[in-house]
């Protein structure tokens, strides 16, 4: 496996979470269906998907199961115009579409883009 350095790591674990995001809004779950489904709750979906902080591997392997994401195809890192492709859909299936969450899509863009300057391809 490739060793990234702790930028890749950085824009991989926002990759993750907006892949995660992604295909829960296709199937049409809230973060706390999503949870209920794993056994776990829609504060650890949240923090999964704005990637809070370090994600337990036992339940990114439950919420890919429950997803129907291959596990292994979220640690390839894409390139930024699919990470920022991902986010727009996300943002096109969401079906309340508030002022906090127009702000979060447009911070978790900036977020991405930023992070994505510090990596060397």
């Amino acid at each position: 496996m490739k060793e990234y350095s702790n930028e890749e790591i950085y824009a991989l674990g926002l990759q993750i979470g907006c892949i995660i995001r992604v295909e829960r809004l296709k199937k049409k779950l809230s973060q706390e269906d999503l949870g209920l489904l794993i056994g776990s709750n829609s504060t650890t979906i949240g923090r999964i998907e704005r990637y809070k902080n370090s994600s337990n591997w036992e339940l990114l392997i439950k919420v890919s199961q429950a997803l129907e994401i291959d596990f292994y195809s979220l640690f390839k890192l894409q390139s930024l115009n699919e990470v920022l492709f991902v986010i727009k859909e996300c943002f096109n299936l969401e079906k309340k579409l508030t002022k906090q969450k127009e702000k979060y899509y447009s911070d978790l863009e900036e977020s991405v883009k930023t992070a994505f300057k510090k990596i060397k391809y």
